[in-house]
């Protein structure tokens, strides 16, 4: 039987690699985004190209019903093999100093609190089954604090200690299998910009991603030579911190 894979944040980047990677796989999908403009020609093109079955939903992560979504992908699609939580919100320039407070709680909601409810309501379905995978996006801006993307790496770092308290919790109800990964800068339409790091191919990540599913894997770093970096930035002294405009 062909596994079913939901993917919240299907539309672009990561996302939309994914869903390519894993229709060429021959997964089932129901892909969930906030633009359906864009969910629609995704799942036509993934449908003739690799003859599987697409589902779509237009879902505002800032405002939804979990209950009524859960729903929704157990009557269409039915079992659910794999969870893939690929959606987040990052805007740099706002997201430093004094934030405004409909921006902070927007930030909160769509990179930590909205990805928390969707998987807590799929827990019960995981804990049964050895063989599916949840999988969630992380990003190397949650090592330290820095006076940019405050509340989008609080809330990514947050949500890196949820996927290993599920872990731990699914390990001992012998259950799905748990990927979190601490993504580094990808050539997405969400970078601003690389900085001094060459960006990632969302394709190549996608593909990793994939080849891993089954693997009690935790937390891992895409790319992988991003743990030095993160290690020499964790290291560093306060004194020499604090003068980086980063």
């Amino acid at each position: 039987m062909k596994p079913h894979s939901i993917i919240i944040g299907a539309s672009a980047g990561l996302g939309r690699a994914l869903a390519e990677e894993l229709a060429a796989r021959g997964h089932s999908l129901f892909l969930i985004s906030s633009d359906i403009e864009d969910l629609q020609p995704l799942a036509q093109d993934l449908r003739i190209r690799f003859n599987i079955k697409v589902f779509i939903s237009s879902v505002d992560l800032k405002n939804f019903y979990v209950h009524e979504l859960y729903a929704d992908i157990c009557n269409q699609i039915g079992e659910v093999n794999n969870l893939f939580l690929i959606a987040g919100r990052s805007d740099p320039l706002k997201d430093s100093g004094f934030i405004d407070d409909h921006f902070l709680n927007h930030l909160i909601t769509t990179n930590f609190l909205s990805i928390c409810q969707i998987v807590n309501i799929f827990l019960p379905a995981l804990s049964m089954n050895q063989s599916y995978n949840l999988v969630g996006i992380g990003s190397v801006a949650g090592v330290r604090g820095r006076q940019k993307n405050m509340i989008y790496a609080a809330s990514k770092r947050g949500l890196e200690t949820y996927f290993e308290s599920c872990r731990h919790w699914l390990t001992r109800q012998n259950g799905a299998k748990v990927q979190f990964y601490r993504l580094g800068i990808m050539n997405t339409s969400m970078a601003q910009s690389g900085g001094p790091f060459p960006m990632a191919d969302p394709h190549v990540i996608a593909r990793t991603i994939a080849n891993n599913l089954g693997k009690d894997l935790g937390t891992t770093c895409l790319p992988s030579w991003w743990k030095l970096i993160m290690l020499i930035i964790q290291n560093l002294p306060w004194l020499i911190f604090k003068k980086l405009n980063i």
